[in-house]
């Protein structure tokens, strides 16, 4: 059974990013929980990692939950340049929630995305 822990709960536990993905993992997920809670509690995190938040629906990570948690790693990915940018402008003119991809599919396209400065 998928019970969702606060950080000071996840904080006791030897492996807290362990148990994080075990959520992320758990077929009850659907069942128990919407898919929405257990995403919005593993990118509230402190013990989130980057492979934690690939997993996770891009439509989650942009709009749903932490929109700056998913702002920062953008910055970080695309950084200077400008193809990586226009790439991510591309990428978001489609509907996310129709196209279930992660949010490390959508850092992967963007990856032979590179232009000059």
């Amino acid at each position: 059974m998928v019970r969702l822990l606060d950080d000071d709960e996840l904080g006791k536990h030897p492996d807290p990013a362990a148990v994080l993905q075990s959520w992320l993992d758990s077929p009850a997920t659907g069942e128990i929980l919407s898919g929405s809670e257990v995403y919005r509690a593993v990118v509230k995190s402190r013990y989130r990692t980057l492979e934690h938040l690939r997993q996770i629906p891009v439509g989650e990570i942009l709009a749903r939950h932490e929109p700056e948690v998913a702002l920062k790693i953008l910055l970080d990915h695309c950084g200077r340049s400008t193809g990586r940018w226009e790439a991510l402008a591309a990428a978001m003119t489609f509907d996310y929630d129709g196209e279930k991809i992660t949010f490390g599919e959508l850092l992967d396209s963007l990856v032979g995305a590179t232009a000059e400065t």
